[in-house]
């Protein structure tokens, strides 16, 4: 069968307004078979990003000097409606931290799978992170622009701090010392102390996204979508020490284990920048697949992987000689994906068919795909490693994976107490 084919023209719309007419093309075409090509003006880099981001199948054509944005309405099912269980973290003591409807934070007892508490943080709480020795949890408002700090020896909020608009991941340095949060508006980067005290705004790049910090909490590597840049912050005092360019869309970046090099996953030109950290210079470029965007490193150092968004698969390369050695089939739009504890497993969510795939972390075959939640996303690991703990966004659940049984073991609902 033919599939329809929807053309716009949309060049005198900003870019939000273009996506948002995407989104409405995407509601009224939905099952029907149809391809919406929209014809956009410069290269749009917001836009693609931002479509990724939620899920949408589209794609980047060029035809001659024209650039178009191509959309697939039965290509994926995106993170629509309820905004739920996204973000995950696991402590050493087996309790699991979700973020979950009405502006809370589920509070997880991981051994007996249900929840215990919830805790009220502030307006659309979007990610969350652990600080190193487990004492603070740190909360990522989007709606009220702010960080919500949770003492985890009495599950209580010690402090809100205010952020830039819209901040999303926190990042807290392995030190402990620091907590950096972008604002993707604002292009800066709020750096807090770890009650919430503010150090400095720093201003970085247009549109950051997920900043990292060496393992040495020496640098700071904020990596700026629309400007193809990387911002490095000196950790000392909190000052730019330089800007390097990349590949097209930079939007995720992971250290090797002992912070030598930082690769830089490049979203629109479907690539991968490696950087040595000693002198902050680009010393290789590495092929992946479409919409490369999230990468890490495995804890030997010995592999390299990024989630290509677009393609549903994983790149793999050897660290060493930057060369690609595999490409990894998963399932549609892989949003997130973490390697176990142990190293045997590389767990990928697969946010647009509501799914997991379970990769032998030596072999890097695919072993087992299992149904969860809809929209599954980030993923935490339990004390042993034994399980995975994956945020089902738009079912507001967490999936609990047994690794070792390749199943499904619970799927919690972050939102109701004891359930």
């Amino acid at each position: 069968m033919t599939s329809e084919m929807v053309h716009l023209d949309l060049r005198g719309l900003q870019a939000d307004q273009q996506v948002d007419q995407l989104k409405e093309q995407f509601v009224s075409l939905r099952g029907k078979g149809a391809v919406v090509r929209a014809r956009v003006g410069e290269l749009p880099v917001r836009q693609y990003i931002s479509l990724l981001e939620r899920g949408y199948r589209v794609a980047i054509e060029r035809d001659g000097e024209e650039v178009f944005l191509t959309l697939r309405p039965d290509g994926s099912t995106p993170r629509l409606g309820l905004r739920g269980a996204h973000s995950v973290a696991c402590g050493k003591d087996g309790r699991v931290y979700t973020n979950t409807t009405e502006n809370r934070v589920a509070l997880i007892d991981g051994a007996a799978r249900r929840v215990i508490r919830h805790i009220p943080v502030g307006d659309d709480a979007s990610h969350l992170e652990l600080s190193p020795d487990e004492k603070r949890l740190y909360v990522a408002n989007t709606g009220s622009n702010d960080v919500t700090i949770v003492d985890t020896a009495t599950d209580h909020v010690v402090a809100t701090a205010p952020t830039g608009k819209r901040p999303l991941l926190p990042c807290v340095a392995p030190d402990g010392k620091s907590v950096y949060l972008p604002s993707g508006p604002e292009g800066s980067v709020t750096v807090l102390g770890p009650e919430g005290e503010l150090r400095r705004t720093v201003p970085v790049g247009i549109a950051p996204h997920d900043i990292a910090v060496s393992p040495d909490s020496r640098w700071a590597y904020q990596p700026n979508s629309v400007s193809h840049t990387v911002t490095v912050i000196d950790a000392r005092d909190y000052s730019v020490a330089g800007e390097v360019k990349v590949g097209l869309g930079p939007g995720h970046i992971a250290f090797d284990p002992e912070g030598r090099r930082a690769f830089v996953a490049n979203t629109v030109s479907d690539d991968v920048t490696v950087i040595e950290t000693r002198n902050h210079e680009v010393v290789a470029t590495i092929t992946a697949g479409a919409g490369a965007h999230l990468p890490a490193v495995s804890d030997d150092g010995r592999y390299g992987y990024v989630a290509n968004f677009a393609s549903d698969d994983l790149t793999v390369w050897d660290t060493k000689t930057h060369r690609v050695v595999g490409q990894i089939p998963v399932g549609i739009y892989p949003h997130f994906f973490a390697l176990s504890p142990d190293g045997e497993w590389v767990v990928v969510s697969n946010t647009g068919e509501s799914s997991i795939c379970l990769i032998d972390g030596h072999e890097h075959e695919p072993r087992a795909r299992l149904s969860v939640g809809a929209a599954p996303a980030h993923i935490a690991f339990s004390p042993d490693g034994e399980l995975a703990f994956v945020g089902c966004e738009s079912t507001d659940e967490v999936a609990v994976i047994d690794l070792r049984g390749q199943r499904v073991v619970e799927l919690i609902r972050a939102g109701s107490i004891g359930e």
